[in-house]
């Protein structure tokens, strides 16, 4: 696909976060009603977008093409922490909360509620299933490496990995999918899972936009410019630079590579800041940087995504 038609598949899913901006903002989905979606979304529709995506398909079945992705998702994110971490002085940001908060936000890009569209849209249903235990390095990632660092204690304890809902479906999934060959679910069950599937991603991305609407109050920092242009310059650029060319050379099933394609391009997460606040960060770190690539991703996801599919062959 060229830059205009993947730019076209992009926009509803960020008019969906769009509209999750102006809900929260005019104070309609704001208290119970997101934290209701967001209880929702993160214990019961993305683990069955998991299994919808992972169950039944059969190239989910071939250990050695899906044993990597946990790894390069992995390496996605430490990667992306080490760059902010170390890279955060070059643009100012010198206090050591103020760091830590940049580099776990440059570091965390959204690797499931655009890049799920993007890969059916792209790749199809089969490679979504790779993203998807892609996403599980990327899980472990984030609350061992990340979580770590924002507590200063090194990794962070791992019994919370396995309490994380997402993670223990696709480790499920993963398993019913092997002993039963890959073999397609029942149909009742396959409308059922897709249906929630389908409204799955909505949802996070109308949450995503609501909660960070409700952050909105943090842009306001004194180092706001730097902090933008610190992330732009790394997680729009440097970051996803280095992860390419490592996945480039590397000896990597076809279907990773469509998948690094897509995630290398995804600005940062826009819920890192409420994990950021969780473990009492530098918040107003944070926000600018969201901000910043979410808005300058409109226009570079679909620039990127052509791109890297060149380097990448795919």
């Amino acid at each position: 696909m060229n830059y205009l038609n993947i730019l076209v598949a992009l926009l509803p899913y960020i008019g969906y976060a769009l509209l999750g901006v102006v809900f929260n903002r005019l104070g309609i989905s704001r208290g119970k009603p997101e934290k209701l979606l967001l209880f929702m979304l993160i214990n019961i529709m993305v683990p069955v977008l998991s299994f919808n995506f992972i169950v039944g398909n059969p190239a989910m079945v071939d250990i050695g093409k899906i044993a990597s992705a946990p790894f390069v998702g992995f390496y996605s994110i430490v990667v992306g922490f080490l760059i902010g971490r170390y890279g955060a002085r070059f643009f100012g940001i010198n206090k050591p909360e103020s760091i830590k908060s940049f580099a776990f936000t440059v570091g965390m890009y959204n690797y499931v509620f655009y890049a799920v569209p993007l890969t059916m849209v792209l790749y199809g249903d089969d490679v979504v299933g790779i993203l998807l235990v892609h996403n599980l390095g990327n899980e472990i990632a984030v609350w061992s490496v990340g979580a770590g660092m924002l507590a200063g204690s090194g990794l962070f304890n791992p019994l919370k990995i396995l309490q994380n809902p997402p993670i223990i479906a696709i480790c499920i999934s993963l398993a019913i999918n092997y002993f039963t060959g890959g073999v397609a679910m029942p149909p009742l069950l396959k409308s059922v899972s897709s249906i929630v599937a389908q409204v799955a991603v909505p949802a996070g991305l109308f949450i995503s936009g609501a909660t960070l609407a409700g952050n909105m109050g943090l842009f306001a920092k004194r180092d706001g410019v730097k902090l933008i242009a610190g992330s732009l310059a790394l997680r729009m650029f440097v970051i996803p630079i280095v992860v390419v060319l490592t996945v480039a050379v590397l000896p990597l099933p076809i279907e990773l590579k469509m998948v690094t394609a897509i995630q290398a391009s995804m600005p940062a997460g826009m819920s890192t800041v409420v994990i950021v606040k969780y473990f009492n960060g530098d918040a107003e770190s944070s926000v600018p940087v969201i901000l910043g690539t979410t808005i300058v991703s409109i226009f570079t996801m679909p620039l990127w995504i052509s791109i890297f599919q060149r380097i990448l062959g795919v």
